[in-house]
């Protein structure tokens, strides 16, 4: 294990034990197993069938974002995104994110730099939406604290200053670097340099297709509100009086918590997200944290079971999938 790689892992664990200090330092075990015991397992069902759908909300996604590339199955791509998923979520530190262009590349007919490409315009669409969802949840929750407020210019300034990064590296990419960067290098490592960033632009063939990426845009929206509808199960589960917003303002929390590095399962900055989301609307600690606790429980065992069903489909196994997360 190369030093950066072992960094990371470090600081992911050490983030993660922070994080649980601060969700469980004012909660007592007796009240947090009271606050447990509360919670309606009969809303199990429907969090576990969002929790699938999601899912294949992603592979469906992904199969339109690279049909300018290749047509790929839906099935083949649930196999990759669930076995993708759930190394993002076993391995610290977000290391499992290579394998799903690893993976990809390997059962079809496309480069990892293609995929890495394609990928970027996912994560450019992802924020755009995830603004837009920070958008609705401050228009429709009242008596928000100003640093909530405050604080939301981050993602959103972030969000643009990607989605001009991506616009420019797309129109302007490659005479750039030819003219400033390629110039200057030895020419076996300018061709290399070329080669990949080529591969990288020749993913992101779906931007001058306005009528697919109003498709993607419109099923990004439909998928991101899933974890919120999840969200919002999951209080109706604790029987919260909070109203829908909340589960947005949980959302949008957790969305900052889980940017973090962070030990497998994201645990720690997930049930601190919580308790403070849900502080803003009168929940008390201990409850908030067994909220968190059971919401993260049910997303991460719903993703390791879909991955492990998944794995022998892809034709590798669990070392494989470690490995390509360290080395790669």
């Amino acid at each position: 294990m190369n030093r950066p790689t072992a960094f990371k892992i470090f600081l992911s664990f050490a983030v993660s034990a922070l994080f649980l200090y601060l969700a469980f330092r004012h909660v007592p075990l007796a009240d947090l197993g009271a606050a447990l015991a509360r919670f309606d397992v009969r809303w199990l069902v429907p969090a576990l069938a969002i929790s699938l759908t999601l899912q294949v909300f992603r592979a469906w996604r992904w199969q339109l974002e690279l049909r300018p590339l290749e047509r790929v199955g839906l099935g083949t791509l649930w196999v990759v995104t669930s076995v993708a998923y759930m190394a993002i979520n076993l391995l610290p530190a977000r290391l499992g994110e290579v394998v799903r262009p690893w993976l990809l590349s390997r059962r079809a007919g496309v480069s990892f730099s293609n995929v890495v490409g394609n990928l970027v315009i996912e994560k450019t669409m992802d924020s755009m939406v995830i603004v837009f969802y920070i958008l609705v949840g401050l228009l429709t929750t009242a008596n928000l604290p100003p640093w909530v407020r405050r604080g939301a210019i981050v993602p959103a300034v972030a969000a643009l200053v990607l989605a001009a990064l991506v616009a420019l590296l797309w129109w302007k990419g490659e005479p750039f670097v030819d003219r400033w960067v390629v110039h200057y290098l030895p020419a076996r490592v300018g061709a290399t340099l070329t080669r990949v960033l080529r591969a990288l632009l020749d993913g992101m063939r779906i931007l001058p297709d306005r009528r697919l990426l109003a498709a993607v845009f419109v099923l990004s929206v439909a998928l991101w509100f899933l974890p919120i509808l999840s969200s919002y199960v999951i209080i109706r589960a604790f029987d919260f009086p909070v109203p829908f917003s909340a589960a947005v303002i949980v959302f949008i929390f957790i969305g900052f918590g889980t940017a973090l590095p962070q030990a497998p399962g994201m645990i720690g900055p997930y049930q601190y997200a919580c308790q403070l989301a849900l502080g803003l609307f009168g929940i008390d600690e201990t409850a908030a944290l067994a909220y968190g606790l059971v919401l993260n429980a049910i997303q991460l065992l719903s993703l390791v079971a879909q991955g492990l069903v998944a794995l022998p489909l892809a034709g590798i196994d669990l070392d494989d999938v470690r490995r390509v997360g360290r080395e790669r």
